[in-house]
């Protein structure tokens, strides 16, 4: 018998054969439990698994890449990490826990997604945990929806029976045609869906430019009243995200999501102002190993358009178009 365990356990070194397959051949031929363990030992070793080895959330390394990365941001920034530190202190989590990200491009939400996967799980991104969709490639048709319902729901499922602790990313919602997301209410709700023995410990974040204009207005009206940037509160814009979301059209468009008060926590990722602007214009230079001077700067700056007018505090594309632009700065320079 140990013989047979020696080869089995050679071809799957070999061949990289899936610990439940090993698990029904030792099972064919009465192996012990320990060597199922000892496969499963040396399987994990060499290829990711769903264990505490390859995810482990590091709120230490998330806080870092936010402060260093992240500009203008302490309401996201406040909300993210106490909602992911009490995530990860609840042993029973009962529900998915469930962001949802508003604000005008280039404010930092994709960025703030691939920090948490980083923060994560030991391959970041790359690991086979880590789901993205994007809403206006995947889900492009209309009059295609039921089939997409079908296809994500059937995907989520296999992703939560895979891991629990898979991490879940829909970008563009508001690209996406309305009624697709309703099949996430059960993923999202509490106890309505569970991998046997396990419980959901899934992370879903949305990422939509919807409730923009409602963020920007609501900004805008408590700077004319005195309250800094600084000062502004979730509770400043919770509400009217939500009530934005579900009335603008998208994927979040009159959806179940919301309706059934499944989302957690609705974030606001307020416009950058021109300080802010500065900083990406910075950081992109020194991506470059270059050392920007003030003319440097201030051409970045001027490509930028600031608005809603008279005051235009705001940038209307946040930091999104600062890469280009510094690239071609820096050629411009070259003689």
């Amino acid at each position: 018998m140990n013989i047979i365990l020696y080869i089995i356990l050679l071809t799957c070194w070999l061949t990289l054969v899936s610990c439940e397959l090993f698990t029904t051949m030792a099972g064919a031929v009465g192996l012990s439990s320990l060597g199922v363990y000892y496969y499963k030992y040396m399987h994990c070793k060499y290829n990711e698994c769903c264990n505490d080895d390859y995810i482990y959330l590091d709120l230490h390394k998330l806080e870092k890449l936010m402060k260093n990365k992240l500009y203008g941001q302490h309401i996201a920034y406040k909300t993210i990490i106490n909602a992911l530190r009490g995530y990860s202190k609840q042993h029973d989590q009962g529900k998915a826990l469930s962001f949802s990200f508003h604000g005008t491009p280039g404010t930092g939400k994709n960025y703030v997604a691939k920090f948490i996967a980083e923060s994560l799980y030991k391959k970041g991104i790359e690991s086979k945990y880590f789901h993205f969709f994007n809403g206006r490639i995947e889900f492009p048709l209309k009059h295609e929806i039921e089939k997409y319902k079908v296809q994500l729901q059937n995907k989520i499922k296999n992703a939560l029976q895979d891991c629990p602790q898979s991490l879940f990313v829909f970008d563009e919602i508001d690209k996406m045609p309305e009624g697709i997301l309703n099949v996430l209410v059960p993923f999202l709700d509490y106890n309505t869906w569970s991998t046997k023995g396990t419980t959901n410990k899934a992370i879903f974040i949305f990422l939509s430019n919807t409730g923009s204009r409602q963020i920007v207005q609501q900004l805008l009206n408590l700077w004319e009243k005195g309250v800094k940037r600084e000062d502004t509160k979730l509770q400043d814009f919770e509400n009217l995200i939500s009530i934005g979301a579900f009335n603008e059209k998208g994927g979040f468009h009159l959806s179940d999501t919301i309706e059934t008060s499944v989302i957690d926590h609705y974030i606001p990722f307020l416009p950058l102002e021109e300080e802010h602007i500065k900083n990406c214009v910075k950081i992109a230079f020194k991506r470059r190993n270059i050392e920007p001077t003030t003319e440097m700067i201030d051409e970045a700056l001027s490509h930028m358009t600031f608005d809603p007018p008279p005051h235009n505090l705001y940038s209307k594309s946040g930091c999104k178009r600062i890469e280009q632009k510094v690239a071609t700065i820096i050629y411009s320079y070259v003689k």
